[in-house]
């Protein structure tokens, strides 16, 4: 079993329902399914200049690099994954082309593709995203668990929302431990929400920039 990745070009930012569309496609050799660009060889040639294709058991790549004048399908194994595949993202990003992770069906947008001032998200497992959007911010929080545990939303430098699950995060089963700091330290607040669809509310909120918050909450200032 492989953890893939795959990237290709667009004019564009891609739905995530597009870019599963075309992944599918893609794996299945339909041409046409992307615009064809330099960049993808661009960023091909500079794939295996940093991960060469080496001689098995030795390569990072699980099966062969699958390529074309439109997109490179990377299959990885898994143990080094975690390791390997954030500089993928960014390398992708730097030619200009979209990321797709299938694990989690993220879409990885280049810098070119990006909101100005965007947000950045991360979850205890799975890629950081730059500039997800709504539906990428729900789902990350839905797949909160007692394994993947927390997720941090970050705005600009000491903006963010966060949320944790569990005795890590200081609440019992069930529950969900929420945190916002607009800025400065005295404007760092926390409250506790029992239901899932109040945290889903909050990180919607955020993402959107509103001031207020859509659930009700005792927040708690945690600078006093």
């Amino acid at each position: 079993m492989s953890f893939d990745l795959a990237a290709w070009f667009e004019h564009s930012r891609p739905s995530r329902a597009e870019a599963v569309q075309k992944y599918r496609l893609m794996c299945e050799g339909v041409s046409g399914v992307a615009v064809g660009s330099p960049a993808v060889a661009r960023f091909r040639a500079a794939l295996v200049a940093e991960f060469p294709e080496a001689p098995a058991p030795d390569s990072l790549w699980s099966a062969g690099l699958d390529r074309s004048e439109e997109c490179v399908l990377m299959p990885m194994g898994w143990s080094r994954a975690a390791e390997v595949a954030p500089r993928i993202v960014d390398l992708a990003g730097e030619y200009g082309l979209v990321c797709f992770d299938p694990q989690d069906g993220v879409v990885h947008v280049p810098p070119g593709l990006r909101r100005p001032d965007p947000l950045l998200l991360q979850s205890c497992v799975g890629l950081r995203v730059q500039d997800p959007d709504a539906e990428t911010v729900e789902r990350a929080v839905r797949r909160l668990s007692a394994d993947n545990w927390f997720v941090i939303l970050e705005a600009s430098e000491g903006r963010y929302v966060q949320v944790g699950t569990g005795s890590r995060a200081g609440v019992a089963a069930g529950g969900f431990g929420v945190e916002h700091r607009d800025g400065s330290p005295d404007r760092h607040y926390r409250c506790v929400l029992p239901d899932l669809e109040q945290v889903v509310a909050v990180f919607a909120d955020f993402a959107r920039g509103a001031q207020a918050w859509s659930v009700e909450a005792k927040w708690e200032n945690l600078s006093m």
